[in-house]
């Protein structure tokens, strides 16, 4: 068994701790059920204190796809046997719609995602107000990404990974299956469903843990700046800012999705996403316009679960609005964004850091049963990145052809992938690997690398077979957000490609094609 790191052990209890029963009573005062709304879901339909079963869910999307606007498919079957659905809302409107891919579940523990893109569903199929979206917007929607996840009612995949982690090595088949069928679609906005835990002890007033999380919703857009500027810009303005203005209008409270850490003994918060890792980077890595919705609910059980599906629903709902209203926009915003990524001109950005300022920020009082503001918290915002390492933007990148497995995952990314069917000599920047660390994780059931490198140039011949990755292609932000060495979540870093001190990479960097 591997020894466990001093950071494992504490994400360990720390977890455990995460688990612990919510304040019930609590939840039910401050954050009431909404009143006068129907919901048809699967689970909410069921008047029992329990979760729909696979046979119920795929009973109750059998008789939705009765309807011609939905058409309902299968993207694979998970390493338990189960069948994962995905479905898309349409009509016979002509013309170049926006496409819209709404994914929940992905952690197994977080039902609440699946509801709401249920309720969302009824809403399409079942009000005029729902139907008409869909004369500019077509809908995918994968609402159980973990499937034997969610059934159990575990955060992670059947074969225990956290798929949301898994968006670059593709350890698990189920992520590849999700993957496959993302590009596949190759959506213009797409935005992930997830919930978070509430009960999670804060110090705000004493020493003591004293308060715990106080919002509806947590926002995370994308602070990744290998990722198009228009996309980002494009996520505030057309999703973010909208969905909170719909969520202000029912009363339920927002803010930007933020983990909790101490630094320099006070509580620092990090702010927003900044790791190809997940899923609101690896959308937008695809230039879709995208974010990751968390919903306060996990460990909460059937507790407010419809205030929490109304909740996504809301959010879910307004992304459909904005992407009607703005449809050509958003088009445009697309189209852009990849004639920028395949014309070459930005820099990587390999590794950066988050920009350190100071907000104000609520959590709930457990003893008052109210909100608490802290006005001057420590905050790293991954929106404002701050580059530490930058290198200019290769033509291309050559990989060695014992790098299959790197080569499966590029196409798996969409990428594509040609092999040297002769020997050829090109004028490569090498990789030589000065220092090399470990470090295991808990959750990713595998030990990162952390690689320091020297680059030089030079001019040599690569055997036939040799693999070569053009960055002139639409889906070139991943090669680049991967195939750097020194990458927080590249290849290197995941050991799908092996780095030893002391010793050249199997990774060249082609300065001129």
């Amino acid at each position: 068994m591997r020894k466990l790191t001093l950071f494992a052990w504490l994400l360990f209890l720390t977890t455990v701790l995460l688990q612990a029963q919510p304040h019930a009573e609590l939840q039910k005062k401050v954050y009431p059920n909404p009143e006068g709304i129907s919901f048809t879901t699967p689970t909410l339909s069921i008047d029992e204190n329990r979760f729909a079963s696979y046979e119920e869910v795929m009973a109750w999307l059998d008789v939705r796809a009765q309807d011609p606007r939905m058409t309902l498919t299968k993207i694979g079957t998970t390493t338990k046997g189960r069948e994962v659905p995905m479905y898309c809302l349409h009509n016979d409107t002509k013309g170049r719609k926006v496409k819209v891919w709404l994914q929940g579940a992905i952690h197994g523990n977080e039902p609440a995602a699946a509801e709401a893109l249920f309720m969302l569903t009824d809403y399409i199929l079942r009000t005029p107000e729902g139907a008409r979206l869909l004369d500019r917007v077509d809908v995918y929607i994968l609402p159980m990404a973990n499937l034997d996840g969610y059934l159990a009612n575990k955060r992670v995949s059947g074969d225990g990974y956290d798929l949301n982690r898994d968006q670059t090595k593709f350890a698990d088949p189920q992520s590849v299956l999700i993957k496959r069928a993302f590009m596949q679609v190759n959506p213009d906005v797409a935005v992930d469903f997830h919930e978070f835990q509430p009960n999670r002890p804060v110090k705000v007033h004493s020493e003591e843990p004293n308060a715990i999380l106080y919002y509806d919703a947590l926002f995370l857009p994308t602070g990744y700046p290998n990722v198009p500027q228009n996309l980002r810009d494009a996520t505030i303005r057309l999703l973010e800012e909208p969905c909170a203005a719909a969520l202000d209008a029912i009363g339920y409270s927002h803010f930007e999705y933020f983990t909790i850490s101490q630094r320099d003994g006070e509580m620092a918060l990090t702010l927003n996403a900044r790791s190809p890792q997940s899923s609101s980077t690896s959308y937008a890595l695809s230039n879709a316009i995208s974010f990751f919705l968390e919903i306060r609910g996990i460990g909460l059980g059937r507790l407010s679960l419809e205030r929490r599906t109304y909740c996504g629903f809301t959010v879910a709902k307004t992304i459909l609005e904005s992407s009607y209203a703005h449809h050509k926009e958003i088009l445009r915003i697309v189209k852009k964004a990849i004639r920028q990524t395949t014309k070459r001109k930005e820099p990587v950005t390999v590794s950066f850091h988050s920009k350190e300022k100071r907000l104000p920020v609520t959590f709930l009082d457990v003893e008052k049963a109210e909100p608490t503001v802290l006005e001057d918290v420590l905050v790293l915002d991954a929106r404002e990145p701050q580059p530490d390492l930058v290198r200019k933007r290769p033509a291309a990148y050559l990989l060695a052809a014992s790098e299959k497995k790197a080569v499966e995952n590029l196409r798996t990314l969409g990428l594509e992938v040609e092999e040297l069917t002769a020997p050829r000599t090109f004028l490569v920047e090498e990789y030589k690997v000065v220092s090399r660390e470990e470090a295991g994780t808990l959750w990713e059931k595998i030990h990162r690398v952390t690689v320091r490198t020297e680059t030089s140039q030079t001019r040599r011949e690569f055997p036939t077979g040799t693999y070569l990755v053009r960055i002139d292609q639409e889906n070139a932000n991943f090669a680049v957000s991967v195939l750097e060495p020194e990458a927080e979540n590249g290849f290197v870093s995941f050991r799908v490609i092996e780095a030893r001190e002391g010793q050249a990479l199997p990774i060249c960097r082609l300065l001129k094609y």
